[in-house]
């Protein structure tokens, strides 16, 4: 899996995020929401989507409602009024996508299956370092992510921090050793990794350092 060079992020890759991003959290997030209360996500084959009340999905370069397919593109107003939603973020959290109704939708195909392919790979990787929980896609940050023994285990396919797509520990509970080179812990660039085991290993050394205080 070519990221290009650790750190670096061209401005297609950081469009198609931000535009992933909106898709995510104003036509899937914010309708759950509305409709059950609940805002987690989760990564699906070919792409992520809800995980209560009626089936909202991107497949790729498409976005699915029920039996309702019509291409990601134009604008984010239209595609939810296409799938028969309305356009808005869950609204109970500071952060989030920025995505405006009148915003236009035009993934990059390239740079929508590096960030897609990075989903299904930390997926798989965090249901191997805990078989027991299912990773939550969170509308937010954006970031698929596990909690175990107040840590949290994730991947983000990039943000303000760091732009291009990175894998993370997060945990404010550690003794400042090498690994944690973050201010929320200790990060990964995705170019470092090349399988699910070396995703996984990464998310159990973090896990295998000491907790203090």
């Amino acid at each position: 899996m070519d990221h290009g060079d650790s750190g670096s992020a061209s401005p297609t890759l950081v469009t198609t995020r931000l535009q992933l991003h909106g898709i995510a959290e104003c036509l899937l997030a914010g309708p759950q929401y509305q409709a059950t209360g609940e805002i987690a996500l989760a990564i699906t084959p070919g792409g992520f989507g809800t995980t209560a009340g009626s089936e909202l999905r991107l497949d790729g370069l498409e976005l699915v409602a029920g039996d309702t397919r019509v291409p990601a593109t134009g604008q984010f107003g239209d595609l939810a009024d296409k799938l028969g939603v309305a356009f808005e973020p869950p609204g109970i959290y500071p952060d989030g996508s920025g995505a405006g109704r009148d915003e236009i939708v035009d993934l990059d195909p390239a740079a929508a299956r590096l960030i897609l392919d990075w989903y299904a790979l930390s997926d798989a990787a965090l249901r191997v370092l805990d078989p027991d929980q299912q990773p939550i896609l969170w509308p937010e940050h954006f970031d698929v992510a596990i909690l175990l023994d107040d840590r949290s285990y994730g991947s983000s396919p990039g943000d303000d921090f760091h732009p291009s797509p990175y894998a993370y520990v997060s945990a404010n509970d550690h003794d400042g050793g090498p690994f944690w080179n973050a201010p929320f812990g200790g990060f990964r660039d995705a170019s470092e990794f090349r399988s699910i085991e070396d995703l996984a290993a990464f998310w159990r050394e973090g896990r295998a350092l000491p907790q203090t205080g």
